[in-house]
């Protein structure tokens, strides 16, 4: 059960798929800060497993479709599909200066709208979100909180022989209340570039007690816009 539990928070930040339906929606607003959602814009990654020493090449194109999230709330949303060799999918929003990723977790289907970069934050900003998870055992929900905070500002940094300038550096904490200190650590850095998005992601998760040790590095090789 706990390793269930663990495995969902590392999910938090690295999950990719998703359960909503494909529906013909108004298109999002086409920004081209700091992702493209243009249809045929392309990413080609390397994703290094640290742990078993092994390379996974990702490829991801941008589709021409979009899926209405929350409809008729608040929290409504329209996003861009993209698509992964492997069939895996993505969605991505871009609100002003907002950038949106909808995911689905696999514990309980677990759907948010994870508010992963703001372009216009400075230095030192962070915003968070809590997650209440439910799991059999467990008297209550666990509120899973995801932290994020600017670390960098026009950055320059080499992916891959590639320099890229004004990047932005994210850096994403886990936290669980009720939980005891240090049960969760982690060490998650994101790098986003104009126009390119993510360039390089960083992801570090260890839960001791349970044995979860997450340790994957994900770096842009190409880029077509």
């Amino acid at each position: 059960m706990k390793k269930l539990l663990f495995a969902s928070i590392s999910a938090c930040v690295l999950a990719i798929s998703c359960s909503k339906s494909d529906d013909p929606a108004p298109v999002p607003a086409a920004a081209d800060k700091y992702m493209t959602i243009t249809a045929g814009s392309k990413w080609t990654y390397d994703v290094i497993n640290n742990i078993s020493a092994t390379t996974t090449a990702d490829t991801v194109t941008v589709s021409s479709t979009d899926t209405t999230v929350e409809a008729g709330t608040a929290n409504q949303r329209v996003y861009r599909i993209f698509n992964h060799n492997s069939g895996a999918k993505d969605y991505y929003n871009i609100t002003n200066n907002d950038y949106y990723r909808f995911q689905t977790l696999p514990l309980n289907n677990l759907q948010i709208q994870n508010l992963y970069l703001k372009d216009n934050a400075t230095v030192g900003a962070s915003w968070s979100q809590t997650i209440p998870i439910t799991v059999s055992g467990f008297p209550a929900p666990i509120p899973i909180v995801i932290t994020n905070s600017v670390t960098g500002i026009s950055l320059t940094r080499t992916v891959n022989g590639i320099v890229y300038d004004s990047v932005i550096n994210i850096k994403t904490d886990l936290s669980a209340t009720g939980l005891p200190t240090g049960t969760i650590v982690s060490d998650i850095k994101s790098y986003y570039a104009p126009k390119a998005g993510l360039i390089e992601g960083d992801y570090k998760v260890a839960v001791s007690m349970i044995g979860v040790d997450v340790n994957t590095q994900t770096l842009l090789k190409t880029f077509t816009p």
